[in-house]
């Protein structure tokens, strides 16, 4: 099984990558794979996993977090344990605002909703 790209190798920068290091690689690589400059068959999903790893490196929470998460995965840090990258209860991002597990709302937790009828709890 191939091991997933991290969000680093995505964009094609260093863990240690400034916030303007991030952006600007990620506007190239969105300007070179956006669905309305390529029709190449991979480049939709390209896109949005670039689109993905920008949006989790650019916040300064969610970037800490994520790092908190290679760093045990790959076992050189000392955490409770590696968190899932991305859940249904993660990918909203987390804040101290909400509701009690502290997990921000998103527009897949009203699409599960749409389906499932409703949050519990």
């Amino acid at each position: 099984m191939e091991t997933p790209l991290t969000h680093y190798q995505v964009l094609g920068v260093l863990a240690t990558a400034s916030a303007g290091q991030i952006r600007r690689a990620y506007r190239d690589l969105a300007r070179r794979l956006h669905p309305d400059v390529n029709a190449a068959a991979a480049a939709h999903s390209a896109f949005l996993r670039v689109q993905a790893a920008y949006e989790a490196l650019s916040d300064p929470t969610r970037r800490a977090e994520y790092d908190r998460s290679l760093a045990g995965a790959n076992g050189s840090g000392h955490t409770a344990g590696p968190e899932p990258h991305y859940t249904w209860t993660n990918i909203g991002g987390r804040a101290t605002r909400g509701r009690t597990t502290g997990v921000v709302p998103t527009d897949l937790d009203d699409l599960y909703d749409a389906f499932f009828g409703g949050r519990s709890g």
